[in-house]
C-alpha cells in the first residue's frame, strides 16, 4: 500500500472496541496462517477473566493493558505444555488495553512461559468484531493466484451522526491499467475480491449525483488478503482531478465576496475525484492549493488570477455539474516512475523519492506487482528521482540507495525506470 495511502487507526480504536493507548497505528493485513506477519504470532481464542495492573474505565467498562485470559479455541503457536490460563500483555509502546470478561481473537508474539505480547497494532480485537479475520483466518480465502481485496462496506447515517453496516451494497475498484473488478458486500456488510492480479488498486469514487464511495488505495499482494474498508457519503459537489493529485493538494470553497467561511473539501480520492458534502447556499470560487512551490493560490476551471475564477453557484446544497480540471492547466503534474528490473526479492520495503537541492519533496512506497508510483512536482521544475530500500531484516543487511536521475516535470512524461542496485536485486 502506498505510504500515502496509510489508514491511521485512533488512540481509542473506532473499528473494535477496546481502548489502545500510547500512539496510532496501522494494520491493513487480516489474521491469516499462509502471512509471514502471523505465521511466527499465536493465534486463539480467550475470556478475560481478570484485569492486572492500573485499570481504566470508558463508557461504564474497566480496561487494562494486562489480563488474565481463558484460552478457548486455539488455531495456532501455542505450545501444547502452556497453562490454559494465560497472560495478555497490551505494552507500553502502541498498546491495547482489555476489557474485563470481553471475548477476544487474539493475535500475539509468545514470550515467557504463559504471557503473550499482543500490542503493536496486532489485530487482537473482540471477538464479536472480528468477523473478518475469522474469515480469512485459514488463509484459504487468500490463495493464489493473485490477491485478495477484502472489508467492511460502511455508510454514514446523517441522523446517528455514525457509520453504519450496508449490507448488499456495490463498489467497483480499478486497476493501474483501467480494469474494473466489482464486488458487493454481504448480509455482514463485509465485501470480497478474490485473485486479483498483483499491483495498485482504487475505488471508482462516484456512484451517483449524490452518493460516492470513500477508500484509500490499496496493494495486492500474492496470496495475501488486504483489509480496505469502504465508507458510502452523500454529496452535494463534485470535480476531478488526476488520479494519486490527493496528497499533494488540498481543495477549498471560498465565498466570491471574500467574506464567507471557507469550506475544505470532504475529501479527495485516490481515482482524483473531490466532493464537498453539506455546502451552504452562496456564491463561491473553487481553489486549488498545495505545500509545494507555486505561483499562489490556484482557482477553478484554471487560473492563478483570482478575477478570472469562475463563479459558483450553490442552491439547495448542490451544485448540478462537476468541477474538472484540465490536467494540462494544473501547476502539478506526475513523474510516474517504475522499479528496474520490475521484480522484487522482498528484501526491502522500497520508496520513490522526489528530491530537489538533495532535499527530499516527496517520497511514495512501491509494493510488488505495481506498474509504477506517481511524485507529483511543480510544472517545469527541475528534479531528482531516487530509489531508497527500508531493510526488511536490518540485522542481516543494510538498507539500499540508488543512484539519483534529473527530470524536469513536464506533461506527458513517459514512465522513468530506475535501477536498482544490482547488489540489492
Amino acid at each position: 500500500m502506498h505510504l500515502r495511502s496509510a489508514v491511521v487507526i485512533s488512540l481509542i480504536a473506532t473499528f473494535w472496541s477496546a481502548l489502545a493507548l500510547g500512539c496510532s497505528c496501522s494494520n491493513s493485513t487480516p489474521i491469516q496462517r499462509t502471512s509471514d506477519r502471523y505465521r511466527e504470532r499465536a493465534v486463539f481464542t480467550a475470556r478475560v477473566i481478570q484485569l492486572m495492573g492500573r485499570t481504566n474505565s470508558w463508557n461504564g467498562t474497566r480496561y487494562s493493558r494486562q489480563a488474565l485470559a481463558v484460552v478457548h479455541e486455539r488455531y495456532w503457536g501455542i505450545p501444547w505444555f502452556w497453562p490454559k490460563v494465560v497472560l495478555l500483555d497490551g505494552g507500553f509502546f502502541c498498546n491495547i488495553a482489555m476489557a474485563d470478561g470481553e471475548e477476544y481473537l487474539v493475535s500475539g508474539r509468545p514470550q515467557r512461559y504463559g504471557v503473550v505480547d499482543v500490542s503493536v497494532c496486532s489485530r487482537t480485537q473482540p471477538l464479536k468484531t472480528a468477523q473478518l479475520d475469522l474469515r480469512t483466518i485459514d488463509g484459504s480465502n487468500c490463495a493464489v493466484p493473485g490477491g485478495t481485496i477484502i472489508g467492511h462496506l460502511l455508510e454514514w447515517s446523517e441522523a446517528q451522526r455514525k457509520s453504519l453496516p450496508a449490507p448488499n451494497a456495490s463498489v467497483t475498484f480499478h486497476d493501474e491499467k483501467g480494469n474494473a473488478y466489482a464486488a458487493q458486500s454481504d448480509d455482514h456488510a463485509i465485501y470480497e475480491l478474490q485473485h486479483l492480479p498483483p499491483g495498485s488498486y482504487a475505488i471508482e469514487s462516484r456512484l451517483g449525483q449524490n452518493q460516492y464511495a470513500s477508500s484509500n488505495a490499496v496493494s495486492v499482494v500474492a496470496g495475501l488478503c488486504s483489509e480496505m474498508p469502504v465508507h458510502l457519503k452523500d454529496y452535494g459537489l463534485s470535480g476531478r482531478l488526476p488520479p494519486g493529485i490527493g496528497h499533494y493538494v488540498t481543495m477549498k470553497l471560498v465565498g466570491s465576496d471574500r467574506q464567507s467561511t471557507e469550506i475544505p473539501s470532504d475529501s479527495i480520492e485516490p481515482d482524483g475525484m473531490f466532493y464537498f458534502g453539506n455546502v451552504p447556499d452562496g456564491e463561491y470560487l473553487l481553489l486549488l492549493t498545495t505545500w509545494q512551490k507555486v505561483q499562489g493560490d490556484f482557482y477553478y476551471p484554471g487560473t492563478f488570477d483570482r478575477q478570472k475564477a469562475a463563479r459558483l453557484k450553490v442552491s439547495n446544497h448542490v451544485l448540478g455539474h462537476s468541477l474538472d480540471f484540465n490536467p494540462d492547466l494544473l501547476p502539478l503534474v506526475p513523474i510516474p516512475v517504475a522499479l528496474d528490473p520490475p521484480s522484487d526479492s522482498g528484501r526491502f520495503t522500497w520508496r520513490v523519492q522526489l528530491l530537489n537541492s538533495n532535499y527530499i519533496i516527496s517520497e511514495e512506497s512501491w509494493t510488488a506487482g505495481e506498474q509504477f508510483v506517481r511524485p507529483y512536482g511543480v510544472r517545469g521544475a527541475s528534479y531528482q528521482i531516487g530509489l531508497y530500500g527500508y531493510s526488511n531484516r536490518p540485522t542481516q543487511y543494510g538498507d539500499c540507495r540508488s543512484e539519483l536521475t534529473p527530470v524536469t516535470a513536464k506533461s506527458e512524461l513517459g514512465v522513468m525506470r530506475i535501477e536498482v542496485p544490482a547488489g540489492c536485486r
